[in-house]
Formats: structure tokens, sequence, C-alpha cells
């Protein structure tokens, strides 16, 4: 994985109370490369005219017991640009801040605004939509064609996640007000309830 020079990520603080916050940083459309083993098969990718990329979730700090998210992101090309789409939900309401933005060739557009978030609860491959409801700043689909499903329940102990593997499509707006056309763009959403 290899950061251009320049290129900006999303790194925020969403504070709950003195106490439990939450620092994480974002980064997508990252160029990746490298090889894979599958039991006895080499799978290599990225490099010249092989496009793969890469994106980076770090985080540190002190969570509430339960918590619901919603996280999605893609990285890759589309309309001429080099795109990365970082979007969350649920955990930052009532916060002040969102893990929202949207990278275009390196450079970080962020979106101050809750996402409207619509999803299926029982058909895991119907699509979504992500709004930004005031500032029409982003307006996808993202339609699934596989979902990732883990549910543990061991008393204290709780995770539901179901995470979805799809394309985005539609349109985004970066703050310089240059309007983007996202066809097919790979990436994910999921919709996580944890209880540690």
């Amino acid at each position: 994985m290899s950061r251009p020079e320049g290129h900006e990520s999303l790194s925020v603080v969403v504070p709950w109370s003195e106490q439990r916050f939450q620092y994480t940083s974002k980064h997508t459309a990252l160029p990746a490369s490298g090889r894979l083993r599958i039991g006895g098969e080499i799978v290599k990718f990225g490099g010249e005219g092989n496009e793969t990329w890469a994106v980076l979730d770090h985080g540190r700090g002190r969570w509430p017991r339960t918590v619901d998210w919603n996280w999605g992101a893609a990285s890759g090309r589309t309309d001429g640009h080099t795109v990365g789409l970082q979007f969350g939900g649920r955990w930052t309401e009532g916060t002040g801040s969102t893990e929202n933005g949207l990278c275009v060739d390196g450079r970080l557009t962020k979106i101050g605004e809750e996402l409207d978030w619509q999803w299926s609860v029982t058909d895991p491959l119907a699509p979504w939509t992500l709004r930004t409801p005031s500032s029409g700043q982003v307006d996808l689909t993202f339609t699934p064609f596989h979902n990732r499903s883990v549910h543990t329940d061991v008393g204290l102990i709780a995770n539901r996640t179901d995470q979805r593997f799809g394309h985005y499509d539609g349109r985004i707006r970066t703050d310089d007000g240059a309007e983007i056309a996202v066809e097919h763009l790979l990436g994910w959403a999921e919709d996580v309830h944890m209880r540690w």
C-alpha cells in the first residue's frame, strides 16, 4: 500500500462524554500491490495497468458498552478521477462530529452533516441509498453482491455484523462544486451492533 505525495485522509475525534471518545482515521483510495496465496495458488494484484486499492482504518478510544453503526467505503477510478468514499453513521449522532468525507484525486472534502442511510434489514442483497439530506453532496445507491454475516451472543458480549460488498453508483459533489458521476465503484457498507 502506498500513499501518493499530498494525499489527504479523514481524521476526527468523536466525543460521547468527557470519559468516552473515539479517534478515527480513515484513509481511502490508496494504491496497493502485492500477492496473495490461496492454497497452492499465488494471485498477484496491483502494479502497472492493474489498479488495486486499499483502505486503512485506524482508531483508538473508549467506547460505550453498547453501540450501533453503519460504515461504508469505496475506492477506485470513476468519471476521470480517483475517488475514495468514506461514510459513517448512527454512532456519531448527537456528538457534533461525523466521519463522512470524499477523497477526490487526493483532496479531501469533509462532510459535516449526518447521512441518511436506507437499507433492508431482512434482505441482505437489497440496494441501499446514502444521501446528504441538506447539502446534496452525496446521492448514491449501493448494490450488494455478497453479505458477510457474523452473529455472536455470549451474554455480556454480543456482535451482529452484516458487512455487504458491492458497488456504488450515483453522484457526489466536492467542496469546490465539482459534480462527479460514481459508476460501479467497488466497496462495502455495513450494519453493526456491538455490546462489549
